[in-house]
């Protein structure tokens, strides 16, 4: 059994855990009832949002092919909107897995080659550190030490231009593993660019559509907000904050069913 947990902790604004067990009755290898089954995740979940003062969660099951959605709690306190089939969470960094998606899907056509030099794709960081890495070291983040975020005074095109043309690498490409939005996030923004198209555009018109996704989304749309959960910090609500790359590394909305459908097609 795989279950995707998807929940609004106070501390971030949304986080999803995916955790594994075994679903049999004793002894005979049958899956668990579903009365069982729905006991099961409302006291796994259920401490774990008093805990953590978590408003409302989506729980996805998965059991030998079939699937069940739970859902527990609000998506908005302000007026009391329930988590249910609809409610849009944001995913957080498991984005990343759509930023790679879409870099094989250029690849697929053509438009890269993984072992492409990252400058070859924007020319203004000719002359750089990037002539030396490829589009695979910065997809998997051994680029040479690139920081989890950028600077707090990166908040433009141009200025995160800037940041890599005088970013200078600790490590040699290939050698050292370092988790880094600005790696993934220059990743997903390099493919789109060999597509000629912005990045949301490309996710939201090829990627989610051949993923089957239909309500998946990088911009949520207006007739969709009043399913858009959201998190809380110090008992405010918070949503994801705008920046440079924020697309690229961590800005899917998506539903705990729409990952259960992700997670079917492996």
């Amino acid at each position: 059994m795989k279950i995707f947990a998807f929940s609004r902790l106070r501390t971030v604004t949304a986080a999803l855990a995916l955790c594994t067990a075994s679903a049999h009755a004793a002894g005979d290898g049958v899956p668990v009832a579903e009365d069982r089954l729905a006991r099961l995740v409302a006291d796994t979940v259920r401490p774990v949002m008093a805990q953590y003062e978590v408003p409302g969660m989506a729980v996805a099951v998965t059991v030998r092919g079939k699937s069940q959605v739970f859902n527990f709690g609000l998506a908005s306190k302000a007026d009391a909107t329930p988590v249910t089939e609809h409610t849009l969470f944001e995913i957080g960094s498991v984005s990343k897995t759509f930023t790679a998606t879409l870099a094989s899907y250029a690849a697929q056509r053509g438009a890269i080659s993984l072992s492409d030099k990252a400058s070859q794709y924007l020319p203004g960081l000719a002359g750089s550190s990037l002539d030396a890495i490829s589009l695979l070291e910065l997809g998997t983040y051994t680029a040479g030490g690139l920081p989890l975020q950028f600077p707090d005074a990166v908040t433009t095109s141009a200025q995160m231009l800037a940041y890599f043309k005088d970013w200078k690498p600790t490590y040699a490409a290939g050698t050292h593993r370092q988790y880094s939005n600005p790696s993934i996030g220059l990743f997903g923004y390099l493919a789109a660019r060999s597509l000629g198209e912005p990045f949301d555009n490309l996710m939201e018109h090829r990627i989610f559509p051949g993923l089957g996704l239909k309500h998946s989304f990088i911009r949520v749309p207006q007739s969709r907000m009043g399913d858009y959960a959201y998190g809380y910090k110090d008992g405010k609500p918070i949503r994801v904050n705008p920046g440079v790359f924020d697309a690229e590394a961590y800005g899917v909305k998506s539903s705990g069913a729409e990952m259960l459908h992700l997670l079917d097609l492996y």
